[in-house]
């Protein structure tokens, strides 16, 4: 059964997927593909950059320690002073190349997506590791590096600004059905969908609040072939809560353990295995 992931997810609470990922692992499963949207495009850039488990729990542990450096100063003031962006977007640029390696996707080993929208045309941009037969509407390229695609598949204005592409400036395309479907136009036969939210026993920050509308349209209507996990976030942690991201992946790791029978047997996979799919010669041992 070949197994595609939606990775999800605001600010910090994109290392829940990790945490999702790794039980995957455990069960013996790794995914066909994965689609990264919003702060889910981090995640996703790893897997497809060819990283192993081991080297994913590493570049979580960088980014935990990077914490709030990744911010622009004290997040209280940010708005008094007119800060351009609420997070250095020059700091994850670099972060996202030096843990990806700066691969190109067409040189990347594994399967992986990232959904943008040009802002003024509104038109779909795909940024993919392989060809395949997508809508006729949308632009897919493979020329671009794996980070430079997560930083923009990330953009979130005024917490990260866009990323220009052949003069265009990207947003994120949040449609989770949309990605669900560019996964099994891939060859994935299952989709699962990651959706890490806000714990409601905490008040939401400046991100949680901004992520709500596409939280909300990740919810909606999915394949018949798609299942998701929602994993809801610890009470301490804000999408904004740098020193919470450990928690997170430990977060998407207990709710896999707890949901992932039930909804594997919801898509009919309960008798099935997943199984790593071979790769080319040349691809081995690139999890380094």
């Amino acid at each position: 059964m070949r197994l595609g992931v939606v990775f999800a997810g605001d600010g910090v609470h994109a290392a829940a997927n990790l945490g999702v990922l790794e039980e995957l692992y455990a069960r013996g499963m790794e995914p066909y593909a994965v689609c990264g949207i919003h702060a889910g495009a981090w995640p996703a850039a790893l897997f497809g950059a060819g990283h192993d488990m081991e080297n994913m729990k590493k570049a979580l542990h960088q980014a935990a320690r990077m914490g709030k450096r990744l911010a622009d100063g004290p997040l209280t003031f940010l708005w008094k002073r007119g800060c351009a962006s609420i997070l250095r977007s020059g700091r994850i640029e670099h972060l996202l190349r030096a843990q990806t390696g700066d691969r190109m996707l067409a040189l990347c080993p594994r399967r992986a997506l990232f959904l943008c929208r040009a802002a003024v045309s509104g038109r779909r941009v795909i940024f993919s590791s392989q060809l395949y037969l997508q809508d006729a509407g949308a632009l897919l390229s493979m020329q671009a590096g794996a980070g430079f695609a997560a930083r923009a598949a990330m953009a979130l204005p005024p917490f990260l600004p866009p990323k220009s592409w052949m003069g265009s400036a990207l947003v994120p395309d949040g449609d989770t059905a949309f990605a669900c479907g560019q996964l099994l136009a891939m060859g994935a036969q299952r989709v699962l969908v990651v959706l890490p939210v806000p714990s409601p026993r905490r008040a939401p920050d400046a991100l949680d609040l901004a992520g709500q509308h596409a939280m909300h349209a990740a919810a909606s209507a999915l394949p018949p072939d798609a299942c998701m996990l929602r994993v809801t976030m610890p009470d301490t942690v804000g999408a904004l809560s740098f020193d919470g991201m450990l928690l997170c992946g430990q977060a998407g790791r207990e709710a896999a353990q707890a949901q992932l029978d039930a909804l594997f047997e919801r898509m009919g996979m309960a008798q099935c295995r997943v199984l790593p799919f071979r790769r080319p010669p040349a691809a081995q041992g690139l999890g380094g």
